[in-house]
């Protein structure tokens, strides 16, 4: 905002000041709109271009996330695993107990 638009919002009553919060927050909502909307847009462009779907994409996506996440595996169980975020898994906490060291689980 320059200082042309400035306003003096002491100079202001609860009642112009509510339609300028009312406002602002309809603005606010359709710029958001509008960003998802060209979000949207791109990512149906980029869909095009690598000849498949927005699902695959977003079905891959969380396939490659959810394997990037996983940061331990049990050597013992390779079905069981840790991200390292939160509460350490049990066979985790067994294992580190036993003796063993956290890096011999690491991916």
């Amino acid at each position: 905002m320059t200082k042309n638009n400035a306003i003096d919002l002491d100079s202001l009553n609860v009642d112009e000041l509510r339609a300028i919060t009312e406002n602002a927050q309809q603005l606010i909502a359709k710029k958001q709109h509008q960003n998802l909307y060209d979000a949207y847009v791109q990512f149906e462009k980029i869909a095009e271009e690598s000849n498949s779907t927005i699902s695959e994409i977003l079905a891959a996506g969380e396939k490659l996330e959810k394997k990037r996440s996983i940061k331990y595996r049990n050597t013992d169980n390779n079905e069981e695993t840790w991200t390292g975020r939160g509460r350490k898994p049990t066979w985790l906490v067994e294992a580190l107990a036993a003796g063993r060291n956290i890096e011999d689980f690491a991916i």
